[in-house]
């Protein structure tokens, strides 16, 4: 929630993103790019808004940013074995002496560049506002394209995320403050962007296990939960690439899809789970004699669903069918109820936030 100038500071000085994108094998005279690279396409300006070279003065500039116990000096090569005392703490180190501090060429600027000094050019760039800010229109307001399609694609919203673009200029690239902008702006608040982010299986998951009240304390059945996530496509601590996951229409196949729904049905259906009962039991309490009127409750004690006509229709003919004299809650029973719950849990609907 700081500038983002000390949050890629802070980025490039962690040990396991050093040794993670490669730069410990970054050398004056012998570059490697892997870190270079990742910092521009991914996590600063996008695909499209800098050279080959551009990469690789950054590069450059970033040699010497190591980690302590990488230096292999014979006296540092006693000192800092690995063997026989188990892991090391590593430690951020800068070695000037592996550092090029000839001139460089970077993003049309020119001088003798320390990555502070690349950090500092990348956030006054107007490509690195406009990613930023359509990574936070994705994560809060409404699904972007994958940010492979972002070169090709223009934002479905260009006001909002030059509304975020001014506040990212007007504060020094504070992050804080854009988060702020955008939780109080219209855009945010419209109902045209309610509902327009399909649920990651971990935001899925995690939203139905507060449901349930399965967990409140970890237990070995957690993990069943974890690795049902993993086949819906999220295998946490285990993206696919550096680049993460692709979000949005892209958890969505034929074969996650299936996953998802058995995981919702499933859990949502279960009446044994300490957190369903307690919904069953307030749903049957309440007093109420047209359908659409109780299916509405039951989406509220869900977490306020959004179903659309067709499936809230839908569930209401279902609902109706279930009666022949006409609707009351008073004539169902927990498994009625619990059926319902989980018809609700199966609809598409239910995979959006």
């Amino acid at each position: 929630m700081g500038t983002l100038d000390n949050l890629l500071l802070e980025l490039s000085r962690d040990p396991a993103m050093i040794i993670w994108l490669d730069n410990i094998d970054n050398h004056k005279g012998a570059i490697n790019e892997n870190y270079g690279r990742e910092l521009l396409e991914l996590f600063s300006m996008g695909v499209g808004n800098y050279s080959e070279e551009d990469i690789k003065e950054c590069s450059r500039a970033f040699t010497g940013w190591t980690v302590d116990n990488a230096i292999y000096t014979q006296e540092l090569a006693i000192r800092n074995s690995i063997y026989p005392y188990g892991k090391i703490a590593w430690r951020y180190n800068y070695d000037e002496v592996d550092h090029d501090d000839g001139e460089k060429t970077f993003l049309g600027e020119t001088g003798r560049f320390n990555g502070e000094d690349i950090v500092e050019i990348i956030c006054r760039q107007p490509a690195t506002a406009r990613f930023i800010a359509r990574h936070l229109y994705h994560f809060f307001v409404a699904d972007e394209p994958p940010v492979t399609q972002w070169p090709y694609k223009e934002p479905q919203d260009q006001e909002a995320i030059d509304i975020l673009v001014k506040a990212y200029f007007d504060t020094g690239h504070d992050i804080g403050e854009m988060v702020r902008v955008l939780l109080n702006s219209d855009f945010f608040k419209s109902e045209e962007c309610r509902y327009k982010r399909i649920k990651s299986p971990v935001d899925l998951a995690v939203s139905i296990l507060r449901i349930t009240g399965e967990f409140d304390w970890p237990t070995t059945e957690i993990a069943n939960r974890y690795s049902q996530v993993g086949y819906m496509g999220q295998a946490l601590a285990y993206p696919p690439s550096v680049e993460g996951w692709h979000q949005g229409l892209e958890w969505i196949d034929t074969g996650t899809t299936v996953e998802r729904v058995n995981f919702s049905s499933a859990q949502i259906g279960d009446s044994t789970k300490p957190g369903i009962k307690n919904i069953i039991l307030r749903l049957m309490e309440f007093d109420c004699t047209e359908p659409g009127e109780f299916i509405d409750k039951c989406t509220d004690e869900l977490g306020f669903v959004y179903l659309t006509d067709k499936s809230r229709e839908e569930l209401i003919n279902h609902l109706s069918s279930q009666v022949a004299d006409g609707f009351n809650v008073r004539d169902l029973d927990e498994s009625d109820v619990s059926n319902i719950l989980r018809l609700i849990a199966s609809t598409p609907d239910y995979q959006r936030a």
